[in-house]
């Protein structure tokens, strides 16, 4: 896309999504907008700015499909948030607990001798292990 007589503030805006290839002349892909995703820039910003920069003109079919493809490329993986990962002395153990009903309910085992349990989960996740003869330090 070339624009003339752009705005400094424009032009760092779509330094951020798009790579300049002139010195008015910037090109959008999928990586340079997965990039800007990457950075924490939200595709919402791009759009208001290349619709208010051609007022009455429909963009171009790839200018809209670039950003919508990135868009759903964002929905393919999702934080939800930090949880403890805990290894276990043997792989034996890590089986023991993830078994018990109590303390299975509240861990998933990731890899032989790892658990894994959710923040809101952990007082249960001890108490269970007590039961169990088996005792989480607190972290300091």
């Amino acid at each position: 896309m070339a624009l003339d007589g752009l705005a400094p503030a424009a032009a760092l805006l779509l330094d951020a999504f798009a790579t300049r290839s002139a010195d008015h002349v910037w090109t959008l892909s999928t990586v340079s907008l997965l990039k800007a995703l990457h950075a924490g820039r939200g595709l919402e910003e791009l759009r208001r700015f290349l619709t208010g920069s051609s007022p009455g003109e429909e963009l171009p079919q790839t200018v809209t499909a670039l950003p919508a493809d990135a868009a759903s490329r964002t929905e393919k993986v999702r934080d939800l948030g930090t949880c403890h990962l805990l290894e276990c002395v043997d792989e034996v153990q890590a089986v023991v607990i993830a078994k018990d009903r109590r303390a299975g309910a509240l861990c998933f085992r990731v890899g032989p001798r790892h658990l894994m349990v959710a923040p809101d989960d952990l007082p249960a996740f001890r108490t269970a292990l007590l039961k169990l003869g088996c005792v989480l330090p607190a972290r300091p």
